[in-house]
């Protein structure tokens, strides 16, 4: 309610229908006076915060310490007191995956430690030898200068990266770590390696342009007419031979020496290839793996109705439960998933900056406790014995492992698919 003057005529101004209180009984919109100052605006936005905020936290309250309870009191029909499950469900998810692809992976691929600043350290190690090795490989005076302005812009983040790495050395100069030998033995292991089914799909694509420039070539103008087919006018594909070089220098080249959107396709395409090959295959599981991280949403969105249809098959003795009441009590329990996982990730930062043991103990404590709540809310929002209970929770648990792992498995290949 808020604290203006209630209006003096008993006509709503929102549906017009006859007011007999404060508040309209058709619409329930309140009667007050239109009219507010700034001093009143402010106030009743601070009132519907902290009105929003209530209800939110004494939702939350019930959520996490008495399971199946909130079910149980929207089934009942008291539903005025806390959030709406599907507001609370989209509120609660939007938040944890705010967090999580926002500090929580950020934190980790940006902190990675030593081990992660050494290995970028080594990579770009290798990317200045590759481009070095370029250089002396053309007469070519525009792209020589292209190489030269991305040898210069190496050696500025390899300096950097040295300097980081030297820092985290100071910091961590009780592990009996040889930074310096770690990464040569890195950067050794880097050393360009052709896999030859690569190497045969190269000759193939090359003799092809070779004699399309050959019959160009005696014509007089192959140079000028087949840019845009073969890529004359820039080197072949084993020039650049890493794709983070062949974009980088693309970059650096004017605009009429830069490859076609085709061809830039192309070749970027076959390098990649070139570089799963070269690295076992783990570049490119680790590239697909970032993309399902991003569907798994999803994959949580689509599973939430799955798992609603097992509670029905579970308990489809008990008919006074409808699917609905077994999709509002899914929603819960995803509701407070989300709550402690986001509250074991805080606590699995915070023991990674510090070390300390007890953040260990919550940690395992909040495993342990999304374990025992599933369990926890069906006995108590189906009020059946303990042992039919832990019966049908380890069914729901293998069943919804299998449902997980098939639907992981799907979303896997649609990544892959798009890759």
């Amino acid at each position: 309610m808020s604290h203006l003057k209630e209006r003096k005529e008993k006509n709503c101004l929102n549906c017009n229908a006859e007011v007999a209180g404060r508040y309209c009984q058709v619409c329930g919109q309140e009667n007050i006076e239109t009219k507010e100052s700034f001093r009143h605006l402010v106030i009743h936005f601070f009132n519907d915060i902290t009105h929003y905020d209530g209800k939110f936290l004494n939702t939350v309250k019930y959520l996490l310490l008495r399971p199946g309870f909130l079910t149980a009191e929207y089934t009942r029909g008291r539903r005025f007191t806390y959030l709406h499950p599907i507001r609370m469900y989209v509120f609660t998810s939007a938040f944890f995956f705010l967090i999580f692809f926002s500090f929580i992976k950020k934190h980790e691929v940006d902190n990675a430690g030593p081990d992660g600043l050494k290995k970028e350290l080594a990579k770009k190690k290798d990317e200045l030898e590759k481009l070095q090795h370029m250089s002396g490989r053309t007469s070519d005076s525009v792209m020589l200068k292209a190489i030269r302005a991305n040898i210069i812009n190496r050696k500025k983040e390899i300096a950097d990266l040295s300097a980081r790495v030297e820092e985290q050395n100071n910091e961590h100069k009780n592990d009996g770590l040889d930074e310096r030998l770690v990464i040569d033995s890195v950067t050794r292991n880097n050393i360009n390696l052709h896999a030859p089914s690569f190497e045969q799909a190269l000759d193939s694509a090359q003799t092809v342009i070779n004699s399309t420039l050959e019959r160009e070539q005696r014509k007089g103008d192959a140079r000028k007419e087949i840019i845009d087919i073969s890529g004359s006018n820039s080197p072949d594909i084993e020039f650049y031979e890493d794709e983070a070089i062949y974009r980088a220098i693309q970059k650096e080249l004017p605009p009429e020496r830069r490859d076609g959107v085709l061809e830039a396709a192309l070749k970027q395409r076959l390098l990649r290839w070139h570089d799963q090959q070269e690295e076992g295959d783990l570049k490119a599981f680790h590239t697909l793996l970032e993309k399902f991280e991003h569907s798994f949403p999803t994959i949580l969105f689509v599973s939430l109705p799955i798992f609603a249809f097992l509670l029905k098959l579970l308990y489809i003795r008990r008919r006074k439960f409808y699917y609905a009441d077994h999709g509002i009590f899914a929603i819960h329990s995803y509701c407070a998933m989300f709550i402690l996982m986001l509250l074991y990730y805080m606590a699995d930062g915070l023991d990674k900056k510090w070390n300390w043991w007890g953040l260990d103990i919550l940690k395992t404590s909040v495993v342990l406790y999304m374990i025992y709540y599933i369990y926890k809310a069906m006995k108590n929002y189906y009020a059946q014995g303990r042992f039919k209970t832990i019966l049908k929770y380890i069914f729901l648990a293998w069943m919804t492992l299998i449902i997980m792992t098939t639907l992981i498995v799907i979303f896997f290949i649609i990544s892959a698919a798009k890759n």
